[in-house]
């Protein structure tokens, strides 16, 4: 009898291996069973979160108030503060098919294109004091930081209605071409030099000097008066 049950619960090294290999499958298994249900499980409250936050949003597109058109400003050209808190409406971003005219905004009313916050709202202004105006939106460029990125997503906000102003290049003081960031040194001095000889009468007065590049002259020619 005894012999018979240690026959019974003997086993060969090849039962053995054989038992332990289906013992590793099967918590292999079990741990695959459980860890496919937690993950289920967590797609189900992942996508349960992201219906809710659908639902939340087109309530948000539904309750969001209209922005009314924006009117061209009153000249603000030597305001340079730092925009003050407004009301909401005055903080709400431009939507597509609203405008405001770059010549005339002030700091707070640039804020609302999208992308623009207080810093480049302030660059712009000062740029445009210092041109008289823009007489062209690429000259965004020119302002520090603007990148082709940035200036493809404020372009559809922008117009240019209040008109630049003109250099009256026979009567301007030197100080205020010192100021003008188009002027550099060399060119102030040549336009002097031009003044005490003659009245200048055209553009080709400085396109035909060395100081003035083809470049200088395009930059300069919408701003240029000869009066």
């Amino acid at each position: 009898m005894w012999k018979w049950k240690k026959d019974f619960f003997y086993f060969s090294k090849g039962d053995r291996i054989a038992i332990i290999l289906l013992l590793n499958l099967i918590v292999i298994s079990g741990g695959i069973f459980i860890y496919m249900n937690k993950l289920t499980f967590t797609d189900a409250v992942y996508q349960d979160q992201n219906e809710e936050m659908q639902k939340d949003f087109v309530q948000f597109e539904n309750d969001m108030e209209r922005i009314p058109a924006i009117e061209e400003e009153r000249s603000d050209e030597n305001r340079m503060h730092t925009p003050t808190k407004s009301p909401k409406t005055n903080k709400q971003k431009l939507e597509l098919g609203q405008t405001i005219d770059i010549n005339s905004a002030s700091a707070t009313t640039l804020m609302r294109i999208p992308t623009i916050g207080n810093t480049f709202a302030e660059r712009i202004i000062e740029y445009r004091n210092s041109l008289g105006g823009f007489t062209s939106l690429e000259q965004l460029y020119e302002i520090k930081g603007f990148t082709i990125n940035k200036f493809s997503k404020v372009l559809p906000y922008l117009v240019m209605q209040k008109k630049h102003k003109l250099i009256r290049i026979n009567k301007i003081p030197e100080e205020q071409l010192i100021s003008h960031p188009y002027f550099e040194e060399k060119q102030i001095q040549t336009i002097i030099d031009l003044r005490k000889v003659n009245k200048i009468k055209d553009i080709s007065a400085l396109s035909d000097n060395e100081n003035f590049s083809s470049r200088d002259i395009e930059r300069l020619s919408a701003y240029l008066s000869f009066d």
